[in-house]
């Protein structure tokens, strides 16, 4: 049965969504978009915490070559480490190790990164991990079983990710406990 008001000039049928259906289209879809939104958080940070764990993989790597061509941990110059300025030492790190493979990238946790990017770009920090100065003797970095470096901050949820002379990676969560 044909209503006069569905057909259009030519005799034939004209379908078209009606305002009901339109809307429950968009609702729908809204409730589809939020919970992708709701999966991806949690997806994120767990690659951002892969993603550090190669930045820290990568570093030990630097520092294990700088350590074997040198025979020494290297010696950042005492006047950076007391200085109030983090710049000047953050970028001796990196122009030290970067010939053994320490680019900035590698130095710099993507949490940390995207957190500063929201914030702002000027003075972000470079170095996101800090290293553990040991003395000069060929052998004080594999000697106690110190991190090599350490992330700056609880920044994936469960601690700060940490490196050990023998290449594995804790988080300070797993290894320091307190009583309730």
């Amino acid at each position: 049965m044909h209503f006069p008001h569905d057909d259009d000039a030519s005799g034939k049928i004209i379908r078209a969504f009606t305002l009901l259906e339109l809307l429950v289209s968009v609702a729908i879809l809204g409730i589809l978009i939020t919970g992708s939104f709701i999966a991806y958080g949690p997806l994120l940070n767990k690659a951002d915490s892969y993603r550090c764990i190669g930045n820290l993989r990568s570093l030990h790597v630097t520092f294990s070559s700088y350590i074997k061509d040198n025979a020494q941990w290297p010696q950042a110059p005492e006047a950076l480490w007391e200085a109030e300025n983090d710049d000047a030492l953050e970028d001796w790190w990196i122009e030290t190790m970067t010939p053994y493979g320490g680019e900035e990238r590698v130095w710099q946790c993507p949490t940390i990164a995207r957190q500063i990017r929201k914030v702002s770009d000027e003075g972000r920090p470079k170095v996101h991990y800090d290293p553990t100065p040991f003395d000069e003797k060929p052998f004080t970095p594999y000697r106690w079983n110190q991190p090599w470096l350490t992330e700056t901050g609880n920044m994936h949820g469960r601690g700060a990710q940490m490196i050990f002379p023998d290449g594995s990676i804790l988080v300070m969560d797993d290894i320091v406990t307190f009583p309730d």
